[in-house]
């Protein structure tokens, strides 16, 4: 028993002296609100969804925003909205072990906002506030309209061991090139962002990803909305305390992570997710939501993670083959424009493919997770991908669409456009 004493004291002295080091301004010497990002979900003509952190715990956390720039002086902004979800972010052994410090969570949400509007905002915790940022929400309709789209931003840098203590150089460098990316093209709308955001969902891979996110907003201070989806290392529950999709979805699509964006009045982009059942809600919805975008919509896209046509892991495998099984019919039937798709750590463009063959009035699947994990190398032999185009390469891709056509570039991390291709109406 003395023993067992003894061990237990130790432990707890062990355990309160890990609690001690997350101080936060001993950890990140941090005071104010931090990692401040922009979701867009259904409707971001009208509605986004502002979250952030902070490193210290607070009962008052509250967003005003304008359209006008008031430079933080938070008595001026016009409007004002409280978090509707707040809480301490669940930490585990290794994330103390890492020494990332304790965080908490906050969502605001923004409503009845202006379709093409600039909005600024600053984030308010307990009485300290962020710089002021700005996002634009998403025009009724658009002569061009841009997005990006990349996945799979988990690893990368010099060090193996990462877990938190060395950059992401990969992942840092290429959220840079999204920041140059939105300041040369400001008809960038969003990033549409095909999942595996770090190695595990738990915080001290969280807590980097999101430094690093940092690196994409503006020198003017620009914030691109993400439209987020579910990937296989997402699947933990600092997930889903970090990346609310807030309650204007019902709650069993809000936490199942499938859901349809209205761009514009004449583009929209389905959010599906490959880590639950294809099958059962989730395909009866798909089946009947696809029909009604597709009478609405000029252009229809869809994001996902795993692929249905990879370009390095094995297509056979079920992961994968069941995709092409339950989804493809869906897209094929209903004329989906693109697809997009991660998970592979490498750079493709298939061909355009309908009833598992070459037709030019098929659908191209673009891809495939290249957004800083380590990559791997394609298998350029496959039927789908000769004649497409596929490298061993970390890459953003852009996607330029007009009413008459769908303009395709992948860009590498040094921003040269590897590869080109034009979809027409």
């Amino acid at each position: 028993m003395t023993n067992y004493k003894l061990l237990l004291t130790l432990l707890l002295f062990i355990h309160s002296g890990v609690y001690a080091n997350q101080n936060p301004e001993e950890v990140a010497g941090n005071q104010t609100p931090v990692h401040a990002r922009v979701i867009w979900t259904e409707n971001p003509m009208e509605h986004a969804i502002i979250s952030w952190a902070t490193l210290y715990e607070s009962d008052d956390n509250i967003v005003f925003f304008d359209t006008l720039s008031h430079k933080g002086d938070v008595d001026a902004y016009a409007f004002s909205s409280e978090s509707s979800r707040s809480g301490k972010v669940t930490m585990k052994r290794m994330d103390y072990e890492e020494g990332v410090p304790q965080g908490y969570y906050h969502h605001a949400e923004l409503h009845r906002l202006k379709p093409g509007t600039t909005y600024y905002f600053v984030v308010v915790s307990q009485g300290r506030k962020s710089p002021e940022y700005h996002f634009i929400s998403a025009p009724p309709n658009a002569d061009q309209l841009k997005l990006l789209t990349g996945g799979d931003s988990r690893l990368g840098g010099e060090a193996p061991r990462y877990a938190g203590r060395t950059p992401h150089l990969e992942r840092q460098k290429l959220k840079t090139l999204i920041g140059k990316l939105v300041e040369q093209n400001p008809d960038i709308m969003a990033f549409v962002h095909g999942a595996d955001y770090g190695t595990t969902a738990d915080w001290r891979h969280l807590y980097w990803y999101f430094e690093d996110l940092q690196l994409a907003t503006t020198s003017s201070g620009r914030i691109l909305p993400l439209i987020i989806s579910m990937g296989n290392h997402d699947t933990s529950l600092g997930f889903f305390e970090n990346f609310y999709l807030g309650e204007e979805l019902n709650d069993y699509i809000a936490f199942s992570y499938y859901y349809t964006t209205r761009l514009t009045d004449s583009i929209s982009l389905f959010t599906l997710n490959t880590e639950i059942a294809l099958t059962g809600h989730q395909y009866q919805w798909l089946k009947n939501q696809l029909p009604q975008a597709r009478e609405q919509s000029r252009w229809l896209l869809v994001n996902y993670h795993k692929p249905a046509f990879p370009a390095h892991k094995d297509p056979e495998d079920y992961k994968f083959a069941r995709v092409r099984e339950h989804w493809v019919p869906l897209f094929e039937q209903n004329k989906v424009d693109l697809v997009i798709e991660s998970d592979g750590h490498t750079l493709k463009r298939t061909l355009p493919i309908l009833n598992g063959e070459l037709d030019n009035d098929g659908i191209v699947y673009i891809g495939e997770g290249g957004l800083g994990a380590p990559l791997r190398e394609p298998y350029p032999s496959r039927w789908y991908l000769q004649g497409g185009f596929t490298a061993r390469l970390h890459h953003v891709w852009m996607v330029d669409i007009n009413d008459a056509k769908m303009t395709l570039q992948a860009i590498d991390i040094d921003g040269n456009v590897v590869d080109e291709y034009v979809i027409r109406k």
